[in-house]
């Protein structure tokens, strides 16, 4: 019995990106009624965890590897409430996030995933203060062996 290594294909990939707002403690329906959109998620601080509050708007890409137009459709969605953003960041002291999470494929032969960030984009963040933050995760080698037969 022979081992071979397998490599992560991509095909089970889950990439997705969100806007978050973020703080301590604060009323996420407040966020909700005043920029009118739902978020997709949120969460409440507790002991030990989660840390902090958090009322997040998610785009799933799945598999897709160009996120770039996925920051675009989140922009779409918050770039004309830029002055609302700003107020709820004042009023109820938040801050705010764009957050990338990433299935990186470790198949040589698979392409990486593109961040655009163009002037948009830039222009949208600058006008915001909204952080941007890559969460990257590759598939673990351990445990990726399997038993072929010889």
């Amino acid at each position: 019995m022979s081992y071979e290594k397998l490599t992560y294909s991509g095909t089970e990939c889950n990439n997705y990106l969100y806007l978050s707002f973020d703080a301590e403690y604060f009323d996420t329906e407040k966020i909700t009624a005043e920029l009118n959109i739902g978020p997709t998620s949120v969460m409440i601080k507790k002991e030990p965890v989660p840390k902090s509050t958090a009322w997040e708007y998610r785009i799933d890409a799945g598999n897709k590897i160009d996120l770039e137009s996925y920051l675009q459709q989140l922009i779409n969605i918050f770039e004309p409430k830029v002055e609302i953003i700003n107020g709820l960041k004042s009023k109820y002291d938040l801050t705010t996030r764009i957050q990338f999470v990433v299935d990186i494929d470790i198949n040589p032969e698979s392409s990486t995933p593109y961040f655009g960030l163009n002037k948009r984009a830039v222009d949208f963040l600058a006008k915001t203060g909204t952080e941007v933050d890559f969460d990257l995760y590759k598939a673990d080698t351990i445990g990726l062996l399997q038993k072929s037969d010889e």
